[in-house]
């Protein structure tokens, strides 16, 4: 048990170890292990959906697929079959297989969302799969086909981010002024909402912060949103956040801040099944850190500080592995010098950190 160890204990037995980098040279949105283990699958900004294997000395990218037309930015996977999800920009959803190394178009809706699907999330017995666009739409669909069951319009800003209860019953959305709304998935009926507000701000007719990540605990109990309070617009700068809320009161009962305000966005939240959190800061270039926090301590137990603009997280299924998506080291937008004649844009390193094995475990 976790609570029985010591800060230095848990940094010991979990603080992340390098194992292995898939260098990209487009930029990524999100890399997730496959429910084997055995390979990743990831998209971006390039609108390339990509395969690697991972069981060898360097992951190696397998396959591409280039049915998408814009940014790939939702991503979820089938819990047990060989089948990713995937939405652009242009508001194209669709289903890829990924078996024997190859990505096979299964099903594709060209107008799933009036515009950009912000997010993508399925459900533990792979039921229902819903998503949410700047179209300020929530929208059920059968994972098998494509097929729409049901939408809802919610009042309010752009819809960033969903996710599902463990239950797979309920989820929640959240948009870019911070308000969280919990749904169920029959007919899509309300449940209520959460007050994440303090994670907006309008600076100079600018909006600033949002939602940038969900997630339930997995003993259903809280709710996680995490994001920025804003501290101004243009280059923003902002402590990152995360507020967790109590699911039967829909009240906040705790506030995390997990960096200075360079940092800016906590981009992305997961919990490990023993029963900590891992979580992704980015904000300026070059910032950004991967903490490693076990509720009701002060601070993080690990921190870890050498990944630059960490975006995404995937836990592989043993719980012994990460992926991390982060940007390349000394990006800074269009500050970048030319190089040859040419303009060096961002790319990604998908980092593949393993944590010590047990006997490595202080005593």
């Amino acid at each position: 048990m976790i609570a029985d160890l010591t800060p230095e204990q848990l940094k010991a037995r979990y603080e992340p170890k390098p194992a292995k980098v898939a260098a990209i040279q487009r930029q990524l949105h999100a890399a997730q292990f496959t429910p084997p283990g055995t390979r990743l699958i990831g998209g971006g900004y390039d609108s390339l959906v990509r395969l690697w294997d991972i069981t060898a000395e360097e992951p190696v990218e397998v396959a591409t697929s280039d049915s998408h037309q814009g940014w790939v930015q939702g991503l979820a996977l089938h819990p047990t079959e060989q089948l990713a999800y995937t939405a652009d920009s242009f508001g194209r959803l669709q289903c890829l297989g990924y078996a024997d190394d190859k990505l096979e178009l299964k099903w594709q809706m060209d107008d799933a969302h009036d515009g950009w699907i912000r997010s993508l999330a399925i459900n533990k017995d792979a039921s229902t799969l819903v998503s949410v666009g700047r179209d300020k739409t929530v929208r059920n669909w059968n994972p098998a086909d494509g097929t729409l069951r049901s939408t809802r319009s919610v009042e309010g800003a752009d819809l960033y981010q969903c996710a599902f209860h463990p239950d797979g019953k309920r989820f929640a959305s959240g948009d870019a002024h911070g308000s969280v709304k919990l749904w169920s998935v029959d007919q899509l009926a309300a449940l209520g909402e959460c007050d994440a507000s303090e994670l907006f701000s309008v600076v100079r007719l600018q909006d600033v912060g949002g939602v940038h990540t969900l997630l339930f605990s997995l003993d259903g109990k809280q709710l996680y949103v995490g994001g920025t309070r804003p501290k101004n617009g243009g280059n923003v700068q902002g402590e990152p956040l995360l507020l967790v809320f109590d699911l039967e009161t829909k009240q906040l009962v705790e506030t995390i801040e997990l960096g200075p305000a360079s940092d800016v966005y906590v981009q992305h939240i997961q919990e490990h099944v023993d029963g900590f959190l891992i979580a992704a800061t980015s904000g300026n270039p070059n910032q950004g850190k991967l903490h490693l926090l076990r509720r009701g301590d002060k601070e993080p137990f690990s921190t870890t500080t050498n990944l630059s603009n960490c975006h995404h997280i995937s836990i592989h299924s043993s719980g012994d592995r990460l992926a991390i998506t982060t940007t390349s080291p000394g990006s800074n937008g269009n500050g970048r010098p030319l190089k040859d004649g040419n303009y060096v844009g961002n790319h990604s390193r998908v980092q593949l950190l393993a944590f010590p094995q047990p006997e490595a475990d202080s005593e």
